[in-house]
């Protein structure tokens, strides 16, 4: 996250961090794809279930520090559907 975006927050889509993180825009849904297998196997080997919305967005980004506060939120969202 860049500084500017500390200061008057951050209005990207998570999904493109995603994609920065876990791939290329040419190959956006499989970096979708890859970002969410990623997210659930750090969640389960954190034991923690998937509904724990809280502790799940955290093993998230103790497994990942480039993961923003959002885009954690979504992949944690999306391991709940």
């Amino acid at each position: 996250m860049s500084f500017k975006n500390m200061i008057t927050g951050d209005h990207r889509d998570p999904k493109d961090e995603l994609v920065d993180i876990f791939g290329t825009d040419q190959e956006r849904d499989a970096a979708l794809d890859r970002a969410t297998e990623w997210a659930r196997g750090v969640v389960s080997a954190a034991e923690v279930p998937a509904s724990n919305q809280i502790a799940a967005i955290a093993a998230l980004r103790a497994a990942e520090p480039r993961l923003g506060l959002k885009s954690a939120t979504h992949l944690a969202a999306l391991l709940v559907n």
